[in-house]
């Protein structure tokens, strides 16, 4: 196939633990936000700091995804952003806005399960959306593979193999 494979970091806004997230980023990229979300004045506060603490963890996780070293060119090229699940759009949504800005010419979102929302934000910001499992009912799936806001095994294994290299 010849393709290139790379990582790009991203994470969730949430202003709570166990609340939906509000938005994401990714690498360097502005913030993707809902754009249903109005916080009112009483929250700025907490957003802000819901920001910076995604911020935070998204250059944690780019030392232990890529050693700090930059993204692979994207100039040009179709990228392809692939995530487990959809539950929520943001993630998958800041990293296309993130290889956007690295300059790809062609982002397409893929994964084998998304909530009905969920698709309809993407398909809406006119990304190609490749996901042969649509969950239907309107108000989505929660967890359709589990908790997908939670640290997982996978997040849990890559920290191991770091404090393994290090």
């Amino acid at each position: 196939m010849g393709a290139q494979f790379d990582v790009i970091v991203a994470s969730f806004i949430k202003l709570g633990a166990n609340l939906a997230p509000i938005g994401a980023m990714a690498e360097t990229a502005p913030a993707e936000m809902d754009p249903d979300f109005q916080p009112g004045m009483n929250l700025l506060e907490k957003l802000q700091a819901a920001i910076d603490e995604s911020r935070a963890r998204v250059k944690q996780d780019l030392v232990l995804y890529r050693t700090q070293r930059p993204v692979k060119k994207l100039e040009g090229r179709t990228a392809v952003v692939v995530d487990g699940q959809i539950v929520w759009p943001w993630k998958a949504l800041a990293a296309a806005k993130a290889a956007q800005g690295l300059g790809a010419r062609e982002v397409v979102i893929a994964t084998p399960v998304a909530a009905q929302p969920a698709a309809d934000r993407i398909r809406a910001r006119q990304y190609p959306l490749v996901c042969p499992s649509v969950v239907m009912e309107q108000e989505g799936h929660p967890s359709p593979y589990g908790d997908a806001g939670a640290d997982g095994a996978d997040r849990l294994r890559s920290i191991m193999i770091a404090h393994e290299a290090a």
